[in-house]
């Protein structure tokens, strides 16, 4: 792996597209499985990992590549951007972008919304109550990662292990809600 790694960084280095080339052999789908492993979705995780490797080249970020650090940043960034596509996403800011809702059932949105806010609340109150106690101070009082690991007596690494499961576990929990919302609308 020390050898390809060198080869990558040597072609990338000259601007040789073959290193890229090789990059994608080599890193392409760890990298995917990676992403996967944060976002749950195989396509978003193919979609981030090649945004990813176009604009490491389109930025000429490969000219300071070292072969002993190759592997860890490439998973370091992916990982960082799967994290920052869930944080633009996940459940709580955006309730299933409960708009998608309102265009075909214009009548019914506000008691859609307060049904929706309603289950996330409880599913919130499900969670395990370190986990519970996170996510209510980042998202319901907006603190920042390092604030709430103050106030909770934890590191802030912690709190982003802890949002980032519980996120994952209500992201799963209200997607199946939201099936058996839009099955119960369809045949109502």
């Amino acid at each position: 792996m020390e050898d390809c790694n060198e080869r990558i960084c040597s072609l990338l280095r000259k601007k040789d597209m073959e290193g890229m080339a090789l990059l994608f052999k080599e890193y392409y789908r760890p990298l995917v499985l990676w992403a996967d492993s944060f976002l749950n979705n195989t396509m978003n995780s193919e979609d981030l990992v090649q945004d990813f490797f176009v604009r490491l080249w389109e930025r000429h970020q490969t000219d300071h590549l070292l072969p002993s650090t190759l592997r860890a940043y490439l998973f370091t960034a992916v990982k960082n951007l799967a994290l920052n596509s869930l944080e633009k996403c996940d459940p709580l800011k955006r309730s299933f972008a409960v708009s998608s809702f309102s265009e075909v059932f214009a009548t019914e949105t506000d008691d859609l919304t307060e049904q929706l806010l309603q289950r996330i609340e409880m599913e919130i109150e499900n969670l395990p109550s370190q986990s519970r106690n996170v996510v209510k101070c980042v998202y319901q009082r907006g603190m920042r990662y390092k604030d709430a690991a103050l106030e909770l007596n934890v590191s802030e690494a912690t709190v982003k292990t802890l949002l980032v499961n519980s996120l994952k576990k209500l992201r799963e929990r209200m997607n199946s809600y939201k099936i058996e919302l839009l099955l119960w609308m369809r045949w109502a």
